[in-house]
């Protein structure tokens, strides 16, 4: 804990010492003259009369502007935003006038085009909104023709293993959102939206690393929120976008948007096939009264075709009320095959028997998310009632084909014919939540956030198994196998937050409550096995802003993760015979405690965020692996293994170098422990170790309209109960090129994990067997992606205000 305490001196002291110097303060809204609404990224200026100095900044979501540290002088102050006339008023800031309130300031639409507005700021790649980060992805030239998951892999924090899995700051448990609402009902059916859903379409991703009693308490490492993008461009316009990649990938993609009045209309279609492979080594030695050597090695190859669409419509009913509805529509699939080789050796490691077994399946998967929400503002301003449901299914189906050759010691086939397996696993999910929100703002206490929602999820799973004699050739159902598994997830919810201002120190607490009921049918076993229970939830958040632009602040809250049906699943996963999975119906949810300190300064165009943070997880669910000492198969479940504390330290810095080269780089440093014994073993399985990473990525731009960007990443070795992962890093490079008049056009080239790095290695040790692996997914991929706008685009553009009901803004995102 000494460096943890270190940094929080050092970090009290800058502040301090700033404080010290006075310094003038310009703050205000920015709205639109006729609807009244706020005005977000609004560009305000402000110059010096006599030394020609200037500052400035952009408005928020909220049409807030608050510039601090200014000097004493006179100024010009100029507003402008696209499409708008500009604003334009003399200001003076002195000792006995050193806060200056702007109010609201209206501005109205420009009877023009205004074409040659010229624009003093533009989205950073990364923000700070309140509690959540927000990083700019929409003109990444690394992820452009890429799908979600290749828009994450550019977000310093989040990291993406080769097979999709997620993390945030080492811990896998994270919640994914699309516009503020989860995705997928399972792992499964998450990856196959984000897979189907391409990086052109979003717009920004938000993280939330210890989110408010407003938002779900899932999730130990907090939410990933991916806001798509939406037009609010007056009339008829578009995007159209084409793109190719090595090992046939392709993609195409339109997107329409309409608005006329009170009434907006947004579209995107989009297709991607791609062609991928991977490969697998692992070596096992087997611990038992004699020992014993097997070597496993494995190729795949997949071919995936995705559609997606994506449809939204906005209403404005009155000047108060809105409507709000939103379709996604995902399917996918393709056929799939796998070769692996076994050998068998003696102690000796001398080959005495082995098999081959092929593998050719089929993936077949389809989702309809459909949204409503309804907000309406009342009387008082900032008081307003927002009410939302989303309704969501999905069907699964995976036919496998296997077939497996046994060698004796010569390598000599044991049976003239192989053996013949068939097995189909298909799932049917359904998912339905309601949710209400109040706002109740008071005029000198604070503001009232009040709220509860209901989710209900389905999902049933069959699994079917058969095979064929060698020697009848008859087909017999496999009865050890078929299985049906029925989840049920009923999750009632009700909070209230009280948060307000008093100066510059910023205030907010809050409650959460949860009744989860969850019911589980096997009827393998013809056992339902039912768990209820009721959590409360706390949440603390404190904020001091000092001179300067030093701002302090500091978190705690309490999180739950809940296992995904697939971990309680006890019915087995038989791709490999031996190596297999099952899920533990007794496993108990995780309730973590989180506390965080960050600090935060902000230069003229450099910004800097360093956090401390402490998570203490009870009743620690981890992977426990173990070796049957008779059929020396393999079987990897879950188990609650006591309790894991994990202490660490981030910094991100924003920078610019030149004035055409931007750096970001964001560490990440923890030590992690994790207490507790591993069922069936008599040894004491705790471990210790620290942890890091490193994330550094670089913009030039150059050229008129042409943009390169890199980005490196560097994992240090990660250190499990069982065993670890070796470090790997990787670089990822794309240049973009925008041209044609007011850059309608583009195109993008890329190439993720240049150098071929990115390589799975790592070591899996217990009381009967120590094994090594080596998993290698296709990561070294050119991509070349064409993108064309037409109709009325940005130059005469209104930005509406977020509904974030839908959107993924603060005020109903998660709950």
């Amino acid at each position: 804990m000494k460096l943890p305490f270190f940094i929080v001196v050092c970090l009290f002291s800058i502040f301090t010492i700033d404080a010290q110097t006075p310094n003038g303060r310009i703050f205000g809204i920015i709205i639109d003259k006729s609807t009244q609404e706020p005005l977000e990224f609004a560009t305000v200026v402000i110059k010096n009369t006599s030394t020609q100095a200037t500052t400035g900044g952009l408005t928020d979501d909220k049409g807030k502007i608050n510039i601090e540290n200014v000097k004493f002088g006179s100024y010009s102050l100029e507003i402008s935003y696209l499409g708008y006339d500009s604003y334009k008023s003399q200001i003076k800031i002195g000792a006995g006038n050193n806060i200056i309130n702007l109010g609201k300031i209206a501005l109205s639409e420009s009877a023009q085009s205004l074409q040659t507005v010229d624009v003093m700021g533009e989205k950073k790649m990364f923000q700070l909104g309140g509690e959540k980060k927000i990083f700019n992805v929409e003109k990444s030239a690394i992820s452009a023709g890429g799908n979600a998951i290749d828009a994450m892999k550019q977000i310093p924090m989040v990291d993406v293993t080769m097979d999709g899995t997620i993390s945030v700051r080492g811990s896998e448990n994270v919640e994914i959102y699309i516009n503020g609402r989860p995705t997928g009902m399972s792992q499964e059916s998450q990856q196959a939206i984000l897979e189907s859903l391409p990086a052109d379409a979003v717009e920004s991703i938000e993280l939330i690393t210890n989110p408010s009693a407003k938002y779900d308490a899932s999730g130990t490492a907090g939410i990933i929120n991916i806001v798509l993008k939406k037009n609010y461009n007056r009339g008829l316009n578009g995007m159209v976008n084409v793109g190719y990649g090595t090992k046939y990938k392709n993609n195409a993609g339109l997107t329409l948007n309409f608005k006329k009045n009170k009434i907006n209309f947004t579209s995107s279609f989009n297709y991607r096939f791609q062609e991928s492979f991977n490969e697998g080594l692992n070596h096992r030695k087997n611990i038992f009264n004699t020992i014993n050597y097997f070597n496993s090695e494995s190729n795949s190859t997949y071919h995936t075709f995705n559609g997606n669409m994506n449809l939204g419509l906005d209403i404005d009913l009155t000047n108060k009320a809105t409507l709000t509805l939103g379709n996604i529509l995902s399917a996918g699939g393709g056929p799939n095959r796998e070769i692996n080789e076994t050998s068998f050796l003696d102690e000796n490691q001398n080959y005495y028997a082995g098999f081959l077994r092929v593998r050719n399946g089929h993936r077949r998967n389809f989702n309809d998310n459909t949204t409503i929400a309804y907000r309406q503002k009342l009387k008082n301003k900032g008081q307003q009632l927002d009410m939302s449901g989303m309704f969501e299914k999905g069907y699964f189906e995976r036919p496998k084909d296997f077939m497996q050759t046994d060698f004796d010691s010569l390598h000599n086939f044991t049976s003239l014919l192989p053996l013949r397996e068939f097995n189909n696993n298909t799932s049917k999910n359904t998912s339905t939540i309601f949710q209400t929100d109040y706002t109740h703002p008071f005029k000198k206490h604070g503001e009232l956030d009040a709220g509860f929602k209901i989710s209900y999820r389905n999902i049933n799973s069959d699994f079917y198994a058969d095979s064929t004699d060698r020697i009848t050739q008859e087909t017999i159902p496999d009865e050890s196998q078929i299985n049906n598994f029925n989840y049920k997830e009923t999750i009632n919810a009700a909070y209230a937050s009280y948060g307000g201002k008093i100066k510059n120190f910023e205030y907010k607490a809050g409650l959460r409550m949860e009744q989860t009921n969850i019911s589980i049918l096997n009827d393998k076993i013809g056992t339902t096995f039912k768990n209820s229970y009721v959590q409360f939830f706390p949440s603390v958040f404190l904020s001091q802003k000092f001179p300067k632009d030093h701002e302090a602040q500091l978190s705690y809250t309490r999180r739950i993760n809940r296992p995904n049906p697939w971990m309680l699943n006890p019915f087995s996963d038989f791709d490999d015979p031996l190596n297999i999975r099952v899920g533990n119906p007794y496993l108990e949810p995780e309730i973590i405690d989180a506390v965080e300190l960050t600090y935060l300064k902000n230069w003229k165009s450099t910004f800097l965020t360093a956090s401390v943070y402490y998570r203490y997880t009870d009743k620690n669910f981890s992977r426990v692996r173990t070796v049957d000492p008779i059929t020396s198969v393999a079987t990897m479940t879950w188990a609650n293994i006591d309790n894991s504390q994990s202490v660490g330290g981030e910094v991100i810095l924003r920078t610019p170098i030149t004035q055409w080269w931007n750096i970001m780089l964001n560490t990440n440093i923890f030590h992690k422990s994790v207490q507790g014994q591993i069922p069936g073993e008599d040894n004491d399985n705790s471990v210790n170790n620290f942890q890091w990473n490193i994330v550094a990525m670089s913009s030039f731009k150059f050229w008129k309209g042409t943009e390169l960007q890199l980005q490196y990443r560097y994992m240090s070795k990660m250190v499990y109960l069982q065993g670890y992962i070796n470090p790997f890093q990787n670089l990822d490079i794309g240049i973009k090129k925008d041209f044609l008049k007011d850059n309608k056009a583009s195109i993008a080239l890329n190439v993720t994990d240049l150098f071929n790095t990115r390589v799975f290695k790592g070591t899996n040790s217990g009381a009967t067997f120590d094994s090594d692996m080596k998993f290698k997914w296709e990561s070294r991929i050119f991509t070349i992606n064409f993108s064309y706008k037409f109709g009325r685009n940005n130059n005469t553009s209104k930005k509406r205000p977020t509904n974030n009901m839908i959107d993924g803004g603060d005020d109903m995102m998660g709950f």
